[in-house]
C-alpha cells in the first residue's frame, strides 16, 4: 500500500513539475527586449508586398512583448509618397489613448488594465493603395511626443508600467528587390557558403 501511495505521490510531482515546465516554457519563448514591426499579413510573416499600381494591400503593426510583457507602446511610422492609406483599424484592446496622435507624427496607445500582452499582439491594421509599383518602405519611427527623447518605447507590466525600449523589427517592403548577396539568389547550399571561406 505504500508503494502505491508512493508512486501516487510521484505521479503528482511528474504532473505538477510537467505544468511548471510547460508555463515556464511559455515565457522563456519571449525575448529579453521586446520587438515592433511592420507587415504585410496578419500572421506576422511576411514584410514584402508588391501590388500593382493603384493596387490595394494590407500593412499591419505587430509587437512582441519581452518578458515583462506589453501594456502600451509608442511610437511613429513613416510613410513613402507612393502610397495612400484608405483605412486605420485600430485593436479593440487598446482602450488608453495616452495623447492624441496620429501614426505619421507618433502614437502613445496602451491596452486596458488587466490586459497586459505576453504573446505577438497587433496594433493597428492598415488598409492601403499603392500609387506607383516601385521600391518603397513603410519604417517605424522614434515618436516625437517620447519624453526625454524621441524613441519607440513598449510600456511593460511590471508595477507602475516602466518604459522599455524595443527594438524595430522590420519595415514593410513595397516592390522592393533584396540585395541576394555574395551567393546570389540560387547557390544558398552549405557547400556555396563553406566556398567563400
Amino acid at each position: 500500500m505504500k508503494r502505491y501511495l508512493l508512486g501516487a505521490g510521484c505521479v503528482s510531482c511528474l504532473a505538477i513539475a510537467g505544468v511548471l515546465l510547460l508555463v515556464g516554457s511559455v515565457f522563456a519563448a519571449l525575448p529579453p527586449v521586446g520587438y515592433i514591426g511592420l507587415f504585410a499579413d496578419g500572421a506576422h510573416y511576411d514584410n514584402t508586398v508588391c501590388p500593382p499600381a493603384y493596387g490595394p494591400f494590407t500593412c499591419w503593426i505587430w509587437c512582441l512583448p519581452s518578458v515583462n510583457g506589453l501594456q502600451a507602446a509608442e511610437f511613429a511610422v513613416s510613410f513613402p509618397p507612393t502610397v495612400v492609406t484608405s483605412a486605420t483599424v485600430q485593436n479593440p484592446n487598446t482602450t488608453v489613448a495616452l495623447c492624441c496622435g496620429y501614426l505619421p507624427t507618433g502614437v502613445s496607445i496602451a491596452f486596458g488594465e488587466g490586459m497586459c500582452q505576453m504573446d505577438w499582439v497587433w496594433l493597428y491594421q492598415l488598409s492601403m493603395m499603392s500609387l506607383a509599383a516601385t521600391p518603397a518602405k513603410i519604417e517605424i519611427l522614434p515618436s516625437p511626443n517620447a519624453w526625454p527623447v524621441p524613441a519607440h518605447n513598449f510600456a511593460s507590466c511590471a508595477l507602475g508600467y516602466p518604459i522599455e525600449t524595443c527594438i524595430n523589427l522590420t519595415p514593410l517592403y513595397i516592390c522592393w528587390t533584396p540585395d541576394p548577396g555574395p551567393l546570389g539568389v540560387r547557390e544558398t547550399s552549405w557547400g556555396a557558403i563553406k566556398s567563400l571561406f
